[in-house]
């Protein structure tokens, strides 16, 4: 899952479109997977990932399972279809809930991108 994180991170760094997204935006999401607590904080353009995390709290959280984690950190689903589909559950104000599915989705999104182009 760290692994997973890590990527999700640099992917984000590198993709200078979705940093406007982000601007002006300070909250802090708990992850919680397998007894494992992750916290992603989005704060002024950046974002930063603290490992079992429980001292801080955060207004948001996203419960699953390692599968249905790394299908919404890689892009591959959608949050709230993972949420529809009893996979993930959320706790977060839609506001929230919309600006997380649009990071990870669109951070999938542009790295295909990225490869067709490269052909």
């Amino acid at each position: 899952m760290i692994e997973v994180l890590e990527t999700f991170q640099i992917a984000i760094k590198q993709q200078g479109h979705l940093l406007p997204l982000l601007e002006h935006i300070q909250t802090r999401v708990n992850l919680i997977c397998e007894q494992n607590t992750y916290q992603i904080i989005i704060k002024d353009r950046e974002v930063f990932i603290l490992y079992d995390s429980v001292e801080t709290p955060a207004r948001s959280e996203i419960r699953g399972d390692l599968h249905a984690m790394k299908q919404l950190l890689t892009g591959e689903e959608r949050l709230r279809a993972l949420e529809r589909n009893g996979l993930l559950s959320i706790s977060a104000p839609i506001r929230t809930t919309l600006l997380l599915e649009s990071i990870f989705y669109l951070t999938k999104t542009q790295g295909n991108i990225a490869k067709i182009t490269n052909f």
